[in-house]
């Protein structure tokens, strides 16, 4: 078994077919770390240098880590190697045959035998991945320094038929959803089409731009459509997805209106909720709640088994939990000067000062303080 450097110009056919094979080992993950979703990354934020670390087993992809390597300052210049990750990149993991721990450590060792980087740091790594446990184990042996800190909570919603679709949800929750769809009724004809290929989805992503761009992200300069990085990656995403039906985009209209859509990244039997967009002029009827409601309800129809709905737990997403999912950030520094450096200039004092007695009692009384001045 050999691991070593590489790009994505050096894979193969077999490889790009492996690197599929290996997503799939990680349901919780794949949609985010496959090929169709690193490719479209890579083009539209384009790292200045992008890192692809591959292990072969007989000349067969067993192994892969698509990162990016940084100079940031703290003081002085700090070499970072950074898991694939922004604002529109919310989970990571590295790819592995199922129970391959010992993939998982080669790769570890090799990184951390690398002397290109002071600080390793992955960003919102799934509860349970195995890349977070591989990397704390060879850290241990190698005397990186670790830190691990939670990043966000995701809810999700398991679809296991023949549960119903409002199954868990409580009943003003439930009551207030009816209340809603029948007072949209009032208004007009609402109807939810989901397009999952072709023109269809074209048009349907275009109207998600629009949609969002008429509101606070709009007038903040944050919707997709007004960030050129962004809107690349999402057009690049939607034409490589469409293919293999990867991606849906919701549409709630009322009186052939849209007024709500969602982005919707399928992979194997689960949907990841990407982006959330609704009209606010019907904001008191809740079109991204009601969309939500049709989203699953089709989800059950079609076999689907899961609603993640992705990045933090913000409430309108919080309501249609069954579930949390933690995740982490893991940083290893390097037993070096800079990587110690690095390590105390940033996080050492902080974490130090944690495990005095009665430190977060204090912390916590002076933010009440700060506050109430």
């Amino acid at each position: 078994m050999c691991t070593a450097f590489t790009s994505l110009a050096a894979l193969s056919r077999d490889d790009d077919t492996r690197w599929r094979m290996l997503a799939s080992q990680r349901p919780t993950s794949a949609a985010l770390v496959d090929l169709v979703w690193v490719r479209s990354w890579l083009e539209a934020f384009a790292p200045v240098e992008p890192v692809l670390l591959a292990t072969r087993d007989d000349g067969r992809l067993v192994g892969l880590a698509v990162l990016q390597r940084l100079v940031e300052s703290h003081g002085r210049p700090v070499r970072v190697l950074q898991s694939l990750t922004n604002d529109e990149s919310f989970r990571f993991d590295f790819l592995s045959p199922e129970g391959r721990s010992d993939i998982l450590e080669q790769m570890w060792h090799v990184l951390c035998a690398t002397p290109r980087w002071d600080v390793i740091r992955l960003q919102h790594l799934p509860e349970g991945s195995p890349t977070l446990s591989a990397a704390l184990t060879v850290a241990r042996e190698r005397g990186w320094r670790a830190l691990v800190r939670e990043t966000f909570l995701t809810p999700w919603r398991p679809l296991y038929p023949p549960a119903s679709w409002d199954e868990g949800l409580t009943r003003k929750f439930k009551s207030n959803l009816r209340r809603r769809e029948r007072r949209l009724g009032e208004l007009g004809a609402v109807r939810c089409d989901i397009a999952r290929g072709g023109r269809p989805l074209e048009r349907a992503l275009e109207a998600f731009y629009q949609l969002e761009a008429r509101g606070w992200k709009g007038q903040s300069g944050s919707a997709v459509a007004q960030r050129p990085q962004v809107k690349r990656f999402y057009d690049r995403l939607v034409e490589r997805a469409a293919a293999d039906g990867g991606i849906w985009i919701p549409m709630l209209t009322l009186s052939d209106s849209p007024i709500a859509a969602q982005v919707l990244r399928v992979s194997g039997r689960t949907m990841f909720g990407l982006k959330t967009a609704y009209d606010e002029a019907y904001a008191r009827y809740g079109p991204g709640q009601v969309l939500t409601s049709r989203v699953i309800r089709y989800g059950l129809d079609h076999g689907m088994e899961a609603l993640d709905l992705m990045a933090g737990n913000a409430t309108y997403k919080a309501d249609w939990a069954r579930r949390f999912r933690p995740h982490y950030e893991l940083l290893l520094f390097a037993p070096s000067l800079a990587g110690r450096c690095a390590y105390w200039v940033r996080y050492g004092m902080r974490e130090q000062v944690k495990k005095l007695p009665g430190a977060v009692r204090l912390a916590r009384w002076l933010r009440i303080r700060r506050r109430g001045q």
